[in-house]
Formats: C-alpha cells, structure tokens, sequence
C-alpha cells in the first residue's frame, strides 16, 4: 500500500511511521511547487498524509478534494510524528469497529 505525504521538509520519521501501520511505500510532494498544485493522486494511493503547517490552503483544499473523489482517507496533522501515530490508531480504531 502506498501512502503519500504532502508538505514538510524532513518526512523520514514520518515514513518510518506508515511504513509501521502497513504502508512501506511512501511517496513526497513537498507543497512548495507550483506545479504540484496539478497533480493528481497516484492510483496506488492509500492514504494522503498533509502536513499542515507546510503548504498553503489551496493545495491543502485541493489534496482533500482529490482525496475524497477517490476515496482515500486523509490525514491532517503537523509535523509530529506522534501526533501522526496517534491519528493512524484512530483510524485503525475507526475501521476496526
């Protein structure tokens, strides 16, 4: 499975952290190119991972739209790896139940 991180500079431990809940590859768009705003969502993807102290509202806006057409959960949270942890049990607790 494939995740994809959106924003940050320094996303290892962030990778290191999907690649422990089952997702071992992991791919980067750092949010400060302007052609990055066109991408779409690589097939493979999911789960979307924004970074939200790092990119503006547009992209973030834009991520979340392509996420929800097809139907990848997302996740917003800082650059925490905790806090990105704790929001990846959420949601194994969500699918879960």
């Amino acid at each position: 499975m494939t995740a994809l991180i959106v924003g940050g500079d320094r996303v290892a431990p962030l990778a290191r952290s999907l690649a422990a809940a089952g997702y071992p590859e992991v791919r980067h768009w750092s949010g400060r190119k302007p052609g990055e705003l066109h991408h779409r969502l690589p097939p493979s993807t999911r789960l979307v991972v924004v970074v939200v102290d790092q990119i503006n509202h547009m992209m973030a806006s834009r991520i979340r739209a392509g996420a929800q057409a097809q139907g990848v959960p997302i996740v917003f949270c800082q650059r925490s790896r905790t806090q990105l942890d704790a929001e990846l049990r959420r949601m194994q607790l969500a699918q879960a139940a």
